[in-house]
């Protein structure tokens, strides 16, 4: 059988993975369970996402970013502070030198444009909708098969971007480390009565982060992090008395907030596999992985996964080996694991410092930003692990297209 690999979600991972191996010359299948337009479709609903300079370098290389910059607010620096307290930060574009810091996407534009580079390649078959319903290695373990409500689909590899919705990981025995956390995420789009400049705020408050990310036209993309009960409340309340409460937690540094729009509450939690492999199957992004967006890394590190994973198949192909070899998965696997821990332990741990109240801690993490503030080579080392630019990268991160690969 000829290298054949199926891609068990359509979401922007998947579909990302996909347009990124397009010259690679495989043939690819992506089952997809919910159409774009469908409000069921969690990868493409009404949030915005953050993408840091070091994704757009990927969507660069995959050939997609000229179509979703349209679309995106460049973040130029970022204010973090700590509510109620005198430690703050700044971070701007140029400690490190780069047109933007990062960027705030729609997530249903950036998928519509991702579904678009798909259909448009004939040796892509984008199959909408459709639900896998079992996995199974062949009995020589020579291919893997994907059962489908009308059809089984067999390739070389089989990846898993479906954000865990499926039961095909837990088929496969990935065991699953699952937390929840108590607050839960009100998302929504306000507006102010000035330019925001390209600025976006991080402000940490009693219950977590506050975070604001700057979108065209005097709009933010607000994420509040709050209990589920308070959380529920200021989503169904009126206009008016959403933006007091909003103005009264965060304060007047952006200006007056004027409007909001598409108030909607998410369920939080931290999830991760032991491993992300199995016999001829590997999971990426929300499958693999699921953080707290305190920090603004969840996707990036799903974009991450597809670099690595790219990579990884591109020199099995001009080798003549099997993608979906264990060597191969192996070889993901340990490119994988350093820096997904290095990122899981960051973001967990901002929340550890600044949702904690204890006066001793109160006052470290206040003389913490404040020296970030006051010592620019702190500066740089913290925006190049953030914006994804630190570290040895794989050819996608750094803007270069996986053809021709030596």
């Amino acid at each position: 059988m000829a290298q054949q690999l199926t891609i068990v979600g359509g979401g922007l991972v998947g579909a990302s993975l996909a347009c990124a191996l397009r010259p690679l010359g495989i043939g690819i299948t992506i089952l997809e369970e919910a159409p774009l337009e469908s409000d069921s479709q969690p990868s493409f609903d009404e949030r915005t996402i953050a993408l840091t300079f070091g994704s757009r370098k990927v969507l660069e290389a995959i050939g997609v970013w000229q179509a979703i910059e349209a679309e995106a607010g460049p973040i130029h620096r970022i204010h973090v502070s700590n509510r109620g307290h005198a430690g703050f930060t700044r971070l701007d574009r140029e400690h490190i030198g780069t047109e933007a810091l990062g960027y705030v996407v729609p997530t249903r534009a950036l998928g519509r444009i991702l579904v678009d580079e798909l259909t448009k390649n004939p040796l892509i078959d984008y199959r909408c909708p459709i639900r896998a319903t079992g996995i199974a290695a062949s009995a020589d373990k020579s291919a893997v098969s994907v059962q489908t409500e009308s059809a089984i689909v067999e390739s070389s590899l089989v990846v898993l971007a479906d954000g865990g919705r499926s039961p095909l990981a837990d088929q496969l025995g990935m065991i699953r480390r699952e937390t929840p956390f108590a607050e839960h995420a009100l998302v929504g789009i306000v507006g102010v009565d000035r330019s925001h400049q390209g600025t976006a705020y991080e402000r940490f408050t009693p219950h977590g982060p506050l975070a604001l990310l700057p979108l065209r036209d005097n709009r933010f993309a607000l994420a509040w992090t709050l209990p589920e009960t308070r959380a529920r409340s200021l989503a169904y309340c009126e206009a008016k008395a959403f933006l007091s409460e909003l103005q009264e937690a965060f304060g007047d540094r952006v200006g007056y907030f004027t409007r909001c729009d598409r108030r909607t509450v998410y369920p939080l939690k931290r999830a991760d596999l032991m491993t992300p492999v199995a016999e001829r199957c590997v999971a990426i992004g929300n499958a693999a992985h699921i953080l707290h967006p305190v920090a603004g890394q969840g996707f990036n590190l799903g974009l991450r996964d597809v670099a690595h994973l790219a990579e990884v198949l591109a020199s099995a192909v001009a080798e003549k080996k099997d993608i979906g070899s264990a060597e191969c998965l192996a070889q993901y696997a340990r490119a994988r694991k350093t820096q997904t821990q290095r990122v899981t332990r960051f973001t967990h741990g901002l929340l550890q410092i600044f949702a904690n109240e204890l006066p001793g801690l109160r006052l470290a993490r206040n003389i913490g930003l404040n020296a970030i503030e006051i010592f620019p080579p702190a500066k740089r080392f913290l925006l190049k692990r953030t914006v994804g630019l630190a570290g040895t990268l794989p050819r996608l991160s750094r803007g270069m297209s996986l053809s021709p690969y030596p």
